[in-house]
């Protein structure tokens, strides 16, 4: 009986390894236009979606970059500024999942960490990382690699 139980865990442990292995993902610097630049998985293509507008004095860019797994929205605004960047990428998080009942709110450095108490193809994890008025928020299923996105991110 014991020995049934080491080659289950064992098995385990080789399925775990083949499956680090096989979400080790190769990252390679990119520029997104004059605004930030970020590590991104190699040979990833997104699609590009550019908004800018001016309302009530308040001047604000929004570019948003999405891919199969992954979505990058960049947003520069007076609207937004380093005291309440966290409030914000909150608000934007909870618009994004109105079923949502919770989700678990943590800071890595300058990461700002947001998971959905159930992850699914419907709800993924998010980080965001600011600098003055502007704001990189990143979404994807794998929150390993949006982490080590975010903290590539270099404001320009």
């Amino acid at each position: 009986m014991d020995k049934k139980w080491i080659c289950l865990f064992i098995i385990f442990l080789a399925a775990i390894m083949a499956m680090g292995s096989v979400n080790a993902v190769k990252l390679e610097n990119h520029n997104f236009k004059d605004y930030f630049s970020m590590e991104i998985p190699k040979d990833v293509t997104f699609e590009k979606q550019e908004d800018s507008s001016h309302e009530n004095g308040i001047d604000m860019v929004m570019l948003s970059y999405m891919s199969e797994n992954l979505v990058i929205i960049y947003m520069d605004s007076t609207f937004v500024s380093e005291n309440s960047s966290e409030f914000f990428v909150q608000s934007i998080f909870e618009s994004s999942y109105p079923d949502l009942d919770e989700c678990y709110e943590t800071q890595e450095g300058n990461l700002t960490i947001l998971e959905p108490k159930k992850i699914d193809g419907m709800h993924y994890p998010m980080v965001a990382t600011c600098s003055g008025s502007e704001v990189v928020m990143i979404m994807g299923n794998d929150l390993d690699l949006i982490k080590e996105m975010g903290d590539s991110v270099d404001f320009k």
